[in-house]
């Protein structure tokens, strides 16, 4: 499951997203993804774990898997700007997983890393799970500005109202 993450996420970064230029704030993303990825299979392989618990945060996984490629599949047509580009979003996504939460992009990799934490079993890892729904945050933060100061102001802060910004009813 993890190499296949860093498949996907390499793909997205190369053939999905666009960026004039890789911001810090994606560089920081890049850095984590890889040792936390590395971390995740060399714990999951090493630590002994209960095989429910290890069951559920694969099953999690695995969920965020298939949240991230809806939301490629919904976004295909509309070549979304890369976390933490400086520039103004041109199109406003509403469907697939749009439907249900703000940023599904960012759901999938904040459900990933929780999962990966859970089936490692290790403690610290949810510190840096919730570090990187930190930086997930941030990066929200700075698009939704970013919509605001478009055409597509009135049409975002309509699609606000009915979503959660990364989990139905918790976040």
């Amino acid at each position: 499951m993890v190499l296949g993450t860093l498949v996907a996420y390499v793909w997205s970064a190369k053939a999905h997203f666009r960026s004039d230029r890789l911001e810090a704030g994606a560089k920081l993303i890049a850095m984590m993804v890889f040792a936390m990825a590395a971390l995740i299979a060399w714990l999951t392989w090493t630590v002994e774990q209960r095989p429910a618990v290890q069951l559920a945060g694969l099953s999690l996984q695995v969920i965020a898997f298939a949240v991230f490629w809806l939301a490629i599949r919904a976004t295909r047509k509309a070549r979304l700007l890369a976390a933490f580009t400086d520039a103004n979003p041109e199109t406003l996504v509403t469907t697939g997983p749009y439907r249900y939460v703000r940023h599904p992009f960012y759901t999938s990799y904040i459900v990933f890393w929780f999962g990966g934490a859970l089936a490692t079993g290790v403690w610290w890892m949810f510190v840096l799970a919730f570090g990187m729904l930190g930086i997930y945050w941030r990066a929200a933060q700075g698009e939704e500005a970013r919509f605001a100061a478009t055409a597509l102001a009135d049409e975002y802060a309509a699609f606000k109202k009915g979503r959660a910004r990364f989990l139905p009813g918790i976040l």
